[in-house]
C-alpha cells in the first residue's frame, strides 16, 4: 500500500516539474526569439541546466525521504530518465546535452570507486553510449518527435544504456529489465501527454497574446497595447513626481512616396526595417524604453524614468546609426528619414492623452519646419 501511494507521490510531483519545465522552456523560446541576443541565449541555458539539475536533486531527496533514506530503487531511476529525455526534446541549448551525459556520473559514479571492475568497464562504454545517444536525439529531436516508431525506439536505446549502467549494481533479470523498460516506454507516454497539452496551451496562449498585443507588419507592439501601458504608466509616473516619464513620437517622411515608386511590398518593408532597426537600437541603448506602431507610419516611444533630455540623446544615437544603414530593395537604396516630437509628463497634464496630443503637436512642428527633425518642448532641431 505504501509502495502504491509513493509511486502516486512521485508520478504527481514528476507531472509538476515537467509542467514547470515545459512552462519555462517555451517562455526562454520566446525571451530568446525577441532579444535575439547571444548573451541571452547563454544565461538563459544555464539557467535550464540549472533548473533540470535541481529538479534530479529534488527528486533524489524525496526518493530518500520516502525510502527510509535510500534511493536505490528502479522508479527513481525511471523518474530520473524521465526528467533528463524529456529535457533534452524539450529545451534547445547544449548545456542539457551536457546534463543528459554527466547524469550517470552523479548518479552512479561513486560506485567507480568500489573496485567493481566489472562495473567500472560497462559503466564507462555506457557512457560513450550515452553521449553518441543523446548527441543524436539533440540533433534530430524534430524528426524524432514527428515519428512515434523512431521516437519510441530512441527511448528504449536510451533506457537500455540507463540499465546497463545499473545492472552490475542490482543484478535483475533480462526479464526484470523488460518489465521497466516498458514501464519507462509507458510513463514517458504520460508524461509526453501532459506536456504536449501543457505546450498547446501555452501556444495558444502566445498566439492570441501576439494578435492582441503585437503588429502582425512589424512584430512591435501595437496601438491597443500602447492604449493599456500608457495608461497604466500614467497612473505611476503621476504619483512620483520626482521620477520622470517621456514620450516620443516619429513619422518616417515622404513614405507615400515608397509606395507610389516602388509599390506597396516597398513600403511594407520600410516600415518593418525601420520598427525592427528602431527598436534593436533602443534595447542596446537603454532597458526603459518601450516602442509601439501607432497606426500607419507613426511609432511611439515611452520612455521610464528619462528625462526629455535624455530620450533625445538616445534618439539621435539611433538615428545617426538608423542613417549610416540605408535599406536596400531591388536594388535601389532606400534613404529613409524620420521626424520626431518628444514630451515630458507634466504635473498640468491630468491624463495621459494631454502628454500623447502635445508630443503629436510637437511631431507635426517637425514636420512643418522640413521635416527630419526633432522638436523637443516647442524648440525644433535639425539633426547633427
Amino acid at each position: 500500500m505504501d509502495t502504491n501511494i509513493n509511486a502516486i507521490i512521485i508520478g504527481l510531483i514528476t507531472i509538476g516539474l515537467v509542467t514547470i519545465l515545459t512552462v519555462m522552456s517555451y517562455s526562454f523560446e520566446d525571451i530568446s526569439r525577441r532579444k535575439k541576443k547571444r548573451s541571452y541565449d547563454i544565461v538563459l541555458g544555464l539557467t535550464e541546466g540549472a533548473v533540470v539539475v535541481i529538479s534530479m536533486i529534488l527528486v533524489q531527496h524525496i526518493f530518500k525521504s520516502l525510502n527510509a533514506g535510500s534511493s536505490a530503487n528502479w522508479f527513481y531511476a525511471t523518474t530520473q530518465m524521465t526528467l533528463l529525455l524529456y529535457s533534452l526534446y524539450t529545451m534547445k541549448n547544449a548545456v542539457i546535452e551536457f546534463v543528459n551525459i554527466i547524469a550517470p556520473l552523479y548518479i552512479f559514479g561513486h560506485h567507480l570507486f568500489e573496485g567493481n571492475l566489472s562495473f567500472n568497464i560497462i559503466f564507462v562504454l555506457a557512457l560513450i553510449a550515452m553521449a553518441i545517444t543523446v548527441s543524436y536525439i539533440a540533433h534530430n529531436k524534430n524528426n524524432l518527435l514527428n515519428d512515434e516508431w523512431k521516437y519510441m525506439a530512441l527511448q528504449i536505446i536510451y533506457g537500455g544504456i540507463w540499465w546497463l549502467i545499473i545492472w552490475p549494481l542490482y543484478r535483475f533479470t533480462l526479464l526484470e529489465a523488460v518489465y521497466i523498460l516498458i514501464g519507462f516506454v509507458i510513463y514517458m507516454a504520460l508524461i509526453r501527454y501532459v506536456a504536449r497539452w501543457v505546450r498547446d496551451s501555452f501556444n495558444n496562449y502566445n498566439d492570441m497574446s501576439e494578435k492582441v498585443n503585437y503588429d502582425e507588419l512589424t512584430g512591435v507592439r501595437n496601438r491597443a497595447n500602447f492604449d493599456d501601458v500608457s495608461a497604466e504608466v500614467y497612473k505611476v509616473y503621476s504619483r512620483d513626481k520626482d521620477v520622470p516619464l517621456t514620450m516620443a513620437m516619429f513619422d518616417i517622411d515622404h513614405f507615400k512616396q515608397f509606395n507610389d515608386n516602388y509599390g506597396h511590398m516597398a513600403g511594407d518593408k520600410v516600415l518593418h526595417h525601420v520598427a525592427s532597426d528602431f527598436e534593436r537600437q533602443l534595447f542596446k541603448k537603454t532597458t526603459r524604453g518601450q516602442l509601439f506602431r501607432y497606426g500607419g507610419e507613426e511609432f511611439v516611444i515611452i520612455f521610464r524614468g528619462l528625462t526629455d533630455q535624455d530620450a533625445v540623446g538616445i534618439i539621435k544615437e539611433i538615428q545617426t546609426e538608423f542613417i549610416s544603414q540605408p535599406l536596400e530593395y531591388n536594388g535601389n537604396e532606400l534613404s529613409i528619414r524620420i521626424s520626431f516630437g518628444v514630451s515630458q509628463l507634466q504635473p498640468s497634464d491630468r491624463n495621459i492623452d494631454d502628454l500623447f496630443k502635445r508630443v503629436d503637436h510637437y511631431l507635426y512642428e517637425s514636420k512643418e519646419s522640413g521635416r527630419d527633425r526633432i522638436t523637443v518642448e516647442d524648440e525644433t532641431f535639425t539633426f547633427g
